[in-house]
């Protein structure tokens, strides 16, 4: 999961970086508007890991977790800060969305399908639990088929190579299969409507959490 995860850090981080002199009365309403958008988040399913936890209790928590991963990808100890729209925040529980570029550095050796596979899984808290999940690869640029097992069966296709870009079938088949199961997956589009450019977000919502999300975020969804 490390490649994927480098990659969703700096997509969430751009533009996000913290600013020297902020002063600390907007440091403090920047933490107000996060603790703010944590509980509409909260009603919306979002951080069930961490519901013993006050709203003021989550935020250092993800302050102190951004910490350590941003350390680990500079490989120097890095405090990105937590000036995060509603967005950012959301993308912090990868149980509940998955946020990726879909130019997702796709090569023999990065394992990227495998990779996107598992997200969905975590996003399904388990319920989707494919097994035995193999990508392989006939060369550098193809063919490529990946193959997994669900429920005693097996699932294969074989996305088209498109040199760092994923093929999203991947996405079609894992959604398939969630649905199966009983668990709502839309592709939220933003405020705007018009999505992310070449990045996608999918996130496992009821109807009504979809709905509170709608109302107090204006968000679109796909569905």
């Amino acid at each position: 999961m490390k490649y994927l995860l480098i990659i969703c850090l700096l997509l969430i981080s751009c533009n996000k970086e913290p600013k020297k002199n902020l002063s600390k009365d907007k440091a403090v309403l920047m933490k107000n508007k996060v603790i703010e958008n944590t509980t509409i988040l909260r009603k919306s399913g979002f951080f069930k890991n961490y519901e013993k936890l006050s709203n003021t209790e989550i935020f250092k928590k993800l302050h102190s977790i951004r910490k350590i991963e941003y350390s680990k990808l500079f490989e120097k100890e890095h405090d990105p800060g937590m000036e995060l729209d509603e967005f950012d925040l959301a993308c912090l529980d990868d149980t509940k969305v998955i946020f990726i570029d879909l130019e997702a550095g796709v090569c023999k050796e990065n394992k990227v399908y495998e990779e996107v596979i598992n997200l969905h899984s975590k996003l399904t808290d388990y319920v989707f639990n494919p097994k035995n999940i193999k990508e392989t690869w006939n060369s550098e640029t193809g063919s490529i088929e990946v193959e997994f097992e669900l429920d005693k069966k097996k699932i294969n296709f074989k996305p088209e190579f498109r040199d760092d870009w994923l093929d999203e079938i991947v996405f079609r088949i894992c959604k398939e299969k969630i649905k199966e199961k009983n668990i709502r997956i839309v592709d939220c589009l933003g405020d705007d409507g018009y999505g992310f450019g070449q990045s996608i977000a999918i996130m496992r919502l009821t109807k009504e959490e979809q709905e509170n999300l709608e109302k107090q975020f204006k968000w679109k969804f796909a569905e």
